[in-house]
């Protein structure tokens, strides 16, 4: 999936070049709610699958790799997020998308260290039949974290993603679905430091506006700034 360049914000308009020209580690960082885990996990080539890993601090290695299930009496192998992208297709590898990495227990991030590797040195053995597996041409990786700085981040971790761009504003593609009357003020506030309203908040009071009041649905999603909100919101329509 592409989108036109010319209407990108330079930070997505930087992520659709990387992805043109065959980078395959990248970091999107920055503000939640702005489209970072949508566009990895459909934008560029992803013919070959895309698969979401969300980390928690209670997930385990079974998310990951996957883990033998019972069914209809009989146990067998469910892949996890990570071996299913590196398989993609069967042909080609596909796309991983890693959310909140930096929430990852110590097992799992080592685990998702070494998967995460360069193609020629990332393997993986799984401990109940020996075999080995590696991903396959055409892997790659797209991990999103809400972090502002690197720093914040394990060196083990930057070093194997060297491309990371900062996400400041919701996608154009997001956008789209909020009413026109809203797509300013999202912008606006998208990346305003403490004053912040993400995109998601913008988008359920889009859709309670539909059954309330207006007035009613604002003080719901924006509590005591629900009257500036609006405020801006005709403001904005005016201009």
């Amino acid at each position: 999936m592409t989108t036109d360049q010319t209407t990108l914000p330079d930070c997505w308009e930087k992520f659709q070049q990387v992805l043109d020209n065959g980078i395959d580690r990248i970091i999107l960082f920055g503000p939640p709610g702005t489209g970072k885990t949508y566009c990895g996990l459909h934008h560029g080539n992803v013919e070959a699958g895309a698969f979401r890993l969300v980390c928690t601090e209670d997930m385990t290695n079974a998310d990951v790799t996957g883990s033998f299930m019972l069914e209809k009496g009989d146990f067998r192998w469910v892949s996890g997020a990570a071996l299913k992208a590196w398989n993609g297709d069967g042909t080609a590898g596909g796309r991983l998308v890693v959310d909140e990495i930096d929430k990852a227990g110590g097992d799992v991030f080592a685990t998702l260290l070494a998967m995460l590797d360069t193609p020629e040195s990332a393997s993986w053995e799984n401990p109940q039949n020996g075999r080995v597996h590696t991903p396959k041409a055409g892997f790659t990786a797209v991990m999103t974290t809400n972090v502002e700085e690197m720093q914040e981040l394990p060196p083990a971790l930057t070093d194997r993603f060297p491309v990371r761009i900062r996400i400041d504003q919701p996608h154009p593609d997001a956008l789209k679905i909020l009413s026109k009357d809203l797509r300013g003020i999202a912008v606006q506030m998208a990346d305003a430091g403490e004053r912040r309203i993400s995109l998601r908040q913008f988008m359920s009071f889009d859709s309670l506006r539909k059954g309330l009041e207006t007035e009613r649905a604002a003080e719901i999603v924006f509590g005591h700034r629900a009257e500036s909100i609006m405020d801006a919101i005709a403001v904005d329509g005016v201009a």
